[in-house]
């Protein structure tokens, strides 16, 4: 964007910080009955991380988004080194190297290269001609597709696929051509193949037992089937708090990050798992009105990488935890416990603000 053009200002969509509050809430009751048999302090570092996350996201509400485009290769940056030093230097939790530790506390360098890379795809992207060229589709790729190699290689599956989902909408927005999109979808389906062999055996086993849990329930299809049942036995109004079997039996892998939503299926029923879908649905919603209202391209584009990673990432871990996606290890956003997800997912939040907020005039 120009220097020259000026901002205008506009009243706050409260819906955006209003939804992501009432899903933090949730996050904290559903995650004291799951701390409760695990480790009752989860819920007050969750609170913590909740407190910074909001510190973080009204300071970026507060920056016109531009300032933040400015910055956006010094991010990209950044967060390209603190995934190489992973490779190098990092902490393995579950049989994965995906952490650095800063004086004492666990960082995941993936959830700052989902934001710097929806901030680089909005600055490179945002003043290209429409149709995108085709040099733009190949550095745009690039852009997204060295985090994603490098998240791969920890191994992230989830994480990685989250930056493709990046790329896709907001080149998808920045109108790729049909005829782009046909070669880059024939050159993934070639590309799968040559995926599947590079899958670690354990993400394999999982895409497999996601066909069948029952071909090995007491190994890699065991959440799956302990999840289903948690949310199934939940019925219509739910077990109540503190009283998920599932849960509190510790029947349930991973119940305080990456199956939250189980336990909430699980104690709140089909109402409790609804009202979660529900708040998601208006924050996206929310979210694409900011992304088409906005007539600057830039600022069109960031409000959709960020879009598509937080509707993308919902949608995959609520999908999990029902069976009806493969388990790939990623968090729900807003609600599962995790100090950079949320802090990084409410930094999101200030961005949409922010792009809802501040806007050219022509």
């Amino acid at each position: 964007m120009r220097t020259s053009q000026r901002l205008r200002h506009v009243s706050w969509d409260w819906g955006v910080f209003i939804c992501g509050g009432l899903l933090c809430a949730v996050s904290l009751v559903s995650l004291a009955s799951a701390g409760a048999t695990l480790n009752p302090a989860l819920v007050w570092r969750q609170a913590m991380w909740i407190s910074l996350g909001m510190a973080a996201g009204l300071a970026a509400s507060w920056t016109p988004y531009p300032r933040w485009l400015d910055l956006s290769a010094f991010l990209y940056l950044a967060a390209l080194g603190a995934l190489a030093l992973v490779e190098v230097a990092g902490t393995m939790k579950l049989g994965a190297v995906r952490w650095l530790t800063v004086f004492g506390v666990s960082v995941q360098p993936s959830e700052l290269a989902k934001l710097a890379t929806a901030c680089i795809l909005a600055r490179v992207l945002g003043g290209q001609p429409s149709p995108l060229p085709w040099r733009s589709v190949l550095s745009s790729a690039l852009l997204a597709g060295m985090p994603a190699l490098l998240i791969f290689l920890q191994p992230d599956l989830g994480s990685s696929s989250i930056l493709a989902a990046v790329w896709i909408g907001v080149v998808w927005v920045a109108r790729m051509s049909r005829r782009h999109l046909a070669t880059v979808a024939a050159a993934g389906c070639v590309a799968l193949p040559i995926g599947w062999h590079l899958l670690k055996e354990y993400q394999r086993t999982r895409l497999l037992v996601f066909v069948n849990p029952h071909a090995d329930p007491l190994g890699a299809g065991y959440t799956i089937i302990q999840s289903k049942i948690a949310i199934g036995s939940g019925q219509l109004w739910g077990r109540g708090w503190l009283s998920g079997t599932q849960n509190q039996l510790n029947f349930l892998p991973e119940r305080h990050a990456d199956f939250l939503y189980s336990v909430i299926g699980e104690e709140w029923g089909f109402l409790g798992a609804a009202l979660v879908v529900g708040l998601f649905g208006c924050l996206l919603w929310r979210a694409i009105r900011i992304a088409l209202e906005n007539p600057e391209p830039q600022g069109r584009l960031l409000a959709t990488g960020l879009t598509a990673w937080l509707g993308y990432q919902a949608i995959v871990n609520m999908g999990m935890a029902m069976g009806l996606v493969p388990v790939v290890g990623v968090p729900l956003p807003l609600v599962s416990y995790g100090g950079s997800a949320m802090v990084t997912t409410w930094i999101a939040l200030g961005l949409l603000q922010s792009v809802h907020r501040f806007g050219t005039r022509f």
